[in-house]
């Protein structure tokens, strides 16, 4: 087995630590190389034969050709894309395992190529000392191994986008529409609730607009939030950028935490709602977050939802499962 890439970013981070994991357990020999002939948020899987495209694109559209290839798999894929040799990668997450070990894997012309240098840094940041984003920090082996019940607390950290940052009016929209939901479903969680853990990530624009939710910079590291993550109940989800589901959702699964989001548009294999999730009906229906939290909150229903998504995880986005999961579509579709 073989994975190239374009280069190392953060988009490929969980599909390089499911390989390492998958080789250490399946005593198999890892090896990654990069050719700059691929789409960026693409990578190559050689695997008996075959070629196997991963598209891990926020984009809806397609880096490449799914007839060049004899699967592709693809992060957000709509419904009318799955079809022949394409099928869903569901949901992404930004993990890491062994880290350190993982460098020592990599030959030394790749640890000093400038385009890796970004990710680099972060899985040398071990503590997390340099970067807001240390890979340790996000080490797979730390992730809680059964729901814990925190009495309900809800938890939704964001950021905003700036519209005047991008020429395209569309794009202008979307963003003023993305902001303005998290923006309001902070302010309405905290008049509603008072066992929460809700805020903007404190950038110029969120001193501006919405001075009384800024997170404290300190409480924004991965380190800091998986902590505030790992002690919260119910967290709150919208779609990321391109209008696909974002990696908070699927840092929430792995964490076993109840989900209310906004709606899925791209494929989500076995993810179901009232089981997995609970949705508002578009990114505008923020006044509806109390109600669905409510009915969360009755019964500590939140705590089965949780159990229900610490399973779907392990099966989907766990790296004890990602590679084989995607090996086991292509030999059984053949």
């Amino acid at each position: 087995m073989k994975l190239e890439l374009p280069y190392w970013t953060s988009h490929h981070n969980m599909i390089l630590y499911s390989l390492l994991y998958f080789c250490e357990q399946n005593d198999q020999v890892f090896d990654v190389s990069f050719n700059a002939k691929i789409a960026t948020g693409g990578a190559i899987l050689y695997s008996n034969k075959q070629m196997i495209f991963l598209d891990y694109s926020d984009n809806m559209l397609f880096i490449d050709n799914p007839e060049k290839y004899d699967f592709y798999f693809k992060r957000s894929l709509l419904f009318q894309d799955y079809k022949e040799n394409v099928h869903p990668l569901n949901l992404q997450v930004n993990f890491s395992y062994k880290a350190l070990k993982l460098l020592m894997k990599f030959n030394f012309k790749d640890l000093i190529n400038k385009t890796n240098r970004t990710e680099i840094v972060r899985a040398m940041d071990y503590f997390n000392l340099v970067t807001n984003l240390s890979h340790n920090a996000m080490d797979v082996r730390s992730f809680p191994k059964k729901a814990a019940d925190n009495n309900g607390k809800i938890i939704f950290h964001s950021r905003l986008w700036n519209p005047d940052n991008n020429a395209d009016l569309d794009e202008k929209i979307r963003r003023q529409s993305q902001n303005e939901f998290r923006i309001e479903a902070c302010r309405i969680i905290k008049s509603n609730f008072k066992n929460v853990s809700v805020g903007i990530f404190p950038d110029e624009l969120a001193k501006k607009i919405a001075p009384e939710l800024l997170l404290d910079i300190k409480s924004t590291s991965k380190k800091e939030y998986f902590k505030s993550l790992r002690n919260a109940d119910i967290g709150i989800a919208d779609d990321g950028l391109k209008d696909t589901p974002g990696w908070k959702i699927g840092e929430y699964l792995l964490f076993g935490k109840a989900v209310v989001t906004t709606p899925l548009n791209t494929i989500v294999d076995d993810f179901k709602e009232h089981i997995n999730f609970e949705k508002v009906q578009n990114r505008s229906a923020y006044s509806e977050l109390p109600e669905k939290i409510e009915y969360l909150l009755s019964g500590k229903r939140y705590l089965e939802v949780a159990e229900n998504n610490l399973k779907w995880s392990e099966s989907y986005l766990h790296p004890k499962n990602y590679i084989s999961r995607i090996l086991t579509i292509t030999k059984n579709t053949l």
